[in-house]
């Protein structure tokens, strides 16, 4: 098995458990403008990328708002929460697919300098090859950058004959669909997930998410 598979975790709500964090900054962004706080469980009901449609959803005008401002004012009151962790299976989950002799990376939708400084003070970026995420504080898609680390993997790694990506999240199987790459979903993040199993397969934790990336009778023969 070894280097036929490659996984590509996603990172916010998948192996940093932030999905508190980020419910909370969201709420005390809606306190600010007068608007109703949300529930957690309409959180996780309706929670999607790209976010915009989401803030409109939850009583935030946009067009009153300067999106780039509104982007950072999200990230520096996230930031100020005490909430952020790892998944409390990450670093077994992160371990079991090294002592499988796989390969893994990051791509994330999270600007590339914070994506780099969070997953160095967590102790994950020695774990990863790459850690690929975007240029901006938008919230939108990463298909264009997991394309790009796709493409660069298929060049480096000429062997591996299946890429997976395991995520939180329905864009998380967007990414993949338009890669052509397989998809593992785990209802651990920012999605409940009775979203996820309509989807994909969805794993309960990150360990049977890695199981079932790692299932040998995935992985498709030599040509």
């Amino acid at each position: 098995m070894e280097n036929c598979t490659y996984i590509l975790w996603d990172w916010n709500g998948t192996l940093l458990d932030d999905t508190q964090a980020a419910f909370d900054t969201l709420n005390i962004m809606l306190a600010k403008r007068g608007a109703k706080p949300i529930e957690m469980t309409f959180y996780l009901d309706n929670f999607a990328f790209p976010v915009r449609p989401f803030y409109e959803a939850i009583g935030m005008v946009l067009e009153n708002e300067d999106w780039d401002k509104l982007a950072q004012e999200y990230h520096d009151i996230y930031h100020q929460q005490k909430s952020h962790r790892l998944n409390p299976l990450a670093m077994e989950a992160i371990a079991a697919v090294e002592k499988a002799g796989i390969r893994q990376s990051i791509i994330s939708a999270l600007r590339q300098d914070l994506l780099e400084r969070d997953t160095s003070a967590f102790g994950v970026r020695n774990h990863m090859e790459f850690v690929a995420g975007v240029d901006n504080l938008d919230g939108a898609s990463k298909v264009a950058r997991a394309r790009k680390l796709l493409q660069q993997l298929r060049t480096i790694h000429p062997e591996t004959r299946r890429h997976v990506i395991i995520g939180d999240a329905l864009h998380d199987k967007e990414v993949a669909d338009s890669l052509g790459i397989e998809c593992i979903l785990c209802g651990v993040g920012s999605h409940a997930a009775w979203r996820l199993r309509e989807i994909a397969p969805t794993a309960d934790n990150l360990i049977e998410a890695v199981e079932m990336a790692l299932d040998t009778k995935n992985i498709p023969p030599a040509t």
